[in-house]
């Protein structure tokens, strides 16, 4: 029996010592989730301190502007504002010149909507409507600016394409009116448009060649005005010029500089730019060029038209939109949609700088 009572003592050792064990490893878990707990509500607490000291800091940041604002305040108590003279601001107003760009008429081609999804439509009765709404605006336009500027000059920038010619052949089948009729037609009403500034202001006319307008086939180059339909009919006009405050500059060559009391404008046509439908737009081509003619002489501003839309980048050029709108060429050469529109520059006589340039939107 005492040899059966032996191995049972053994086992129940061991059992108290298994026991024995599963607490102590109890034990140092329950320590561990102790510490862990601890560490947690530490980092809680540290993070709630900085939290504190950040507001603290910025309410101390507060508080310290809200004196020095309040000392200022204080300084400036006795401090009464001086009364300026408005009879001396209305005699002092500065000098400027308005440009009005016309180019791009093509007066006599007739716009099928059809033909050109429906966003346009042209022809002479159309053509007139919009030189009259041009007219109209560009007055109202300019008359706005006398009441802030003086305005000393306006400067009429006629850069071809007023004709649209014959030189395709579908343009023959669809033009109202034969290239002679329609430049006649067309120096009319350029003439109107002439007549409607001079009564605000002296005017310069400054001219450029398209490359619509010409007896030739192909555009010559060093013959280009010899075969222009628009530069005979520069040369008739300002020939047979009566009015008294009209100045004519006609020019003899591709391009043609103006000084406007001070700053020069370099008008043309604009179809020596070379541009293919590239991803910069016509800004890289022109930038281009006008870099490269600036190069032998500088001017303030490049002035053109032939491209059918308005861009701006100031102290570098101008491109003028047209007064014909969209059409079925436009879309074959996948160009830009602008709406039919010239364009209206206000110059600072002091500054030389361009202070607006405006779309005279119409239609």
């Amino acid at each position: 029996e005492s040899n059966r009572q032996r191995p049972q003592g053994k086992m129940n050792r061991g059992r108290q010592g298994g026991r024995r064990n599963l607490m102590a490893r109890k034990t140092c878990v329950a320590d561990d989730i102790v510490r862990v707990t601890a560490d947690a509500e530490a980092r809680k607490l540290r993070s709630e301190l900085t939290a504190l000291r950040r507001k603290y800091e910025a309410a101390h940041a507060e508080l310290e502007a809200a004196k020095q604002d309040n000392a200022t305040l204080t300084a400036l108590r006795g401090v009464k504002p001086k009364r300026i003279s408005t009879r001396r601001l209305r005699g002092a107003r500065p000098h400027a010149t308005a440009v009005l760009i016309l180019s791009d008429w093509h007066v006599e081609e007739r716009v099928d909507p059809a033909t050109c999804r429906g966003l346009n439509a042209f022809n002479l009765e159309i053509c007139e409507q919009r030189i009259e709404q041009l007219v109209r605006r560009s007055c109202m336009l300019i008359e706005h600016e006398t009441a802030l500027t003086e305005i000393d000059r306006i400067c009429v920038a006629a850069l071809g394409d007023f004709i649209s010619g014959g030189i395709h052949d579908d343009l023959v089948e669809i033009n109202q009116l034969s290239p002679l009729a329609a430049m006649r037609w067309a120096a009319s009403r350029l003439g109107g448009v002439i007549d409607a500034m001079a009564k605000i202001a002296p005017v310069l006319v400054a001219t450029a060649c398209g490359n619509h307008g010409r007896t030739t086939h192909k555009p010559r180059v060093a013959t280009e005005q010899e075969h222009s339909f628009e530069q005979n009919a520069y040369l008739t006009m300002a020939a047979a010029e009566t009015r008294p405050n009209v100045e004519w500059q006609v020019g003899s060559g591709y391009l043609n500089v103006v000084d406007l009391f001070g700053f020069k404008l370099r008008v043309h046509h604009g179809h020596a730019l070379k541009y293919s439908g590239g991803v910069g737009g016509l800004t890289i081509p022109a930038l281009k060029a006008v870099a490269a003619w600036n190069a032998a002489q500088r001017v303030d501003l490049d002035a053109f038209g032939h491209w059918h839309q308005h861009l701006y980048i100031p102290n570098r050029f101008v491109a003028n939109a047209s007064l014909i709108g969209h059409n079925a060429f436009a879309d074959r050469i996948k160009a830009e949609w602008q709406p039919p529109s010239q364009t209206l520059l206000v110059i600072d006589r002091e500054h030389r700088r361009v202070t607006k340039a405006l779309q005279v939107f119409l239609g």
